[in-house]
């Protein structure tokens, strides 16, 4: 009897699978008119919103065209989007196209420095009512809203701002109140309690913690020291704050959900990760703030590719998702008027008149257009976005080991001096630009040895401070 249970129960595991991939390709082929028109999209959108806007636009299209659209999305993060394209070029070359359409999504580093620069974009001329509608002033605290070009090669399609997000019960377990500045999250109470993402993979990660050197930057030039200073002391600052890291995560899109779980304290986020678990756990459990007057407003744009096999449905979808049918996609309620059918996407419209509405998520605190705020980034300090992942992860994600410990020695002998030390990178913008320009000229080989190096030499400040401690 044993014997033809397990020829039976082998069969059944033999058969699934035929069985399995039979059901979901024909789920797949019905969901997608046959005549529907196609548009590829690379983005590193998140599911909801992918789905939200995919359709929410074919409908839109339906009414407008009279035809069905067919949104095919390629997922990659924000800089595989830039490997992508190189890559690519052979294939420009022999058939004119990259082969994608749109690009959506990354920040306005990706698009304005590397993509636009290297030459894949193709500049798009809008309706100007649409232009006016979405964009009443062209910058948000000194920060382009859309590219300046004329006609522009990119456009701003939501707002993106950063802050920290925390389990309100494991903070108060520690003994603090709830954090509202980046250096509270260095404090010695939350060793292994804090959670971050890779900013070599997430570009919402390198851009909020080169948002903190940015500031750091802004603080120095203010006392009248000099902003090559105040880049060592953000570095330095995202040093301390490592120290109490207990990892790194691939995706930024988990920390608010580790946070959640309880299975850390804290972390840096992108707002609308951390205001969507808050609504799905609730806000006394979970919370979100944003230090005053130290975090950065950014635009989340939006591109036609140079060579795109449909620029005209292409054009169409940047028209729509700059509308008001498609901005009310960003913060309504899910299943409002105007809103998402299924997932409220909680993202800072870009039109001023979406934060006016009755069903709109956000909070009047969260209006980036009302903000009395007077920082934000700015080009100059930028300069170290291509390297900053790198020295990042050769001095802490690489050597998190050595870094913890040595903060635990320098504090169990009550040496300050040395914490501050440990708290100022030990070198400014200027040699942090020329390693940026050194990584980015060397070859695969090169950069092994060029990570070599830097890790070595990080290693042997680690170790000379933890000598020094023990003195």
């Amino acid at each position: 009897m044993s014997k033809y249970l397990f020829i039976l129960l082998f069969l059944i595991v033999l058969v699934t699978p035929f069985f399995l991939r039979h059901a979901v390709g024909t789920a797949n082929v019905s969901m997608v008119d046959s005549t529907a028109r196609p548009l590829n999209i690379i983005t590193p959108n998140g599911e909801g919103i992918r789905r939200e806007f995919a359709e929410a636009f074919n409908r839109w299209h339906q009414q407008k065209y009279g035809t069905a659209v067919d949104l095919r999305f390629r997922l990659f993060g924000a800089g595989d989007i830039v490997k992508y394209f190189q890559a690519s070029a052979p294939t420009y070359k022999q058939l004119g196209t990259y082969q994608v359409d749109i690009a959506w999504g990354g920040g306005d580093f990706l698009f304005d420095s590397q993509l636009k620069k290297p030459g894949y974009l193709q500049p798009v001329t809008l309706d100007p009512a649409v232009m006016a509608k979405a964009y009443p002033k062209p910058d948000l605290a000194g920060v382009a809203l859309f590219d300046r070009s004329k006609p522009p090669s990119w456009f701003g399609t939501a707002l993106s701002s950063f802050g920290i997000c925390f389990n309100r019960d494991v903070v108060h377990r520690l003994g603090m109140n709830d954090p509202t500045t980046w250096r509270d999250l260095a404090d010695p109470r939350y060793r292994g309690w804090i959670i971050a993402a890779d900013p070599t993979v997430s570009s919402s990660a390198k851009a909020a913690f080169l948002g903190v050197v940015e500031k750091a930057m802004a603080d120095a030039s203010a006392q009248g020291k000099s902003e090559d200073a105040g880049w060592a002391d953000g570095m330095g600052l995202l040093r301390l704050i490592a120290a109490n890291c207990r990892e790194f995560t691939d995706g930024s899109g988990v920390v608010p959900n580790l946070i959640g779980s309880g299975d850390v304290a804290a972390g840096m986020t992108i707002d609308f990760y951390a205001r969507s678990q808050a609504a799905a756990i609730g806000s006394d459990r979970l919370g979100y703030v944003e230090p005053v007057n130290a975090t950065v407003i950014n635009p989340d744009p939006i591109a036609m590719i140079k060579g795109a096999e449909h620029p005209e449905l292409a054009k169409q979808f940047i028209t729509f998702v700059l509308s008001e049918e498609g901005q009310r996609l960003w913060a309504q309620k899910a299943g409002s008027d105007g809103g998402p059918r299924q997932t409220a996407l909680w993202r800072e419209p870009m039109m001023p008149a979406m934060y006016d509405l009755p069903t709109q998520l956000l909070s009047e605190s969260s209006n980036p257009y009302r903000s009395t705020s007077t920082f934000n980034k700015s080009n100059a300090r930028e300069q170290t976005f291509g390297i900053i992942g790198e020295l990042l992860q050769f001095s802490c994600m690489d050597l998190l080991d050595e870094l913890v410990e040595t903060r635990a020695v320098i504090l169990a002998h009550h040496r300050t001096d040395l914490d501050a030390r440990l708290g100022t990178f030990p070198f400014g913008q200027t040699e942090a630009i020329a390693r940026g320009k050194q990584w980015a000229a060397a070859s695969p080989l090169q950069k092994l040895d060029l990570a070599r190096r830097w890790r070595a030499e990080f290693r042997a400040e680690y170790q000379n401070l933890c000598d020094l401690a023990a003195q």
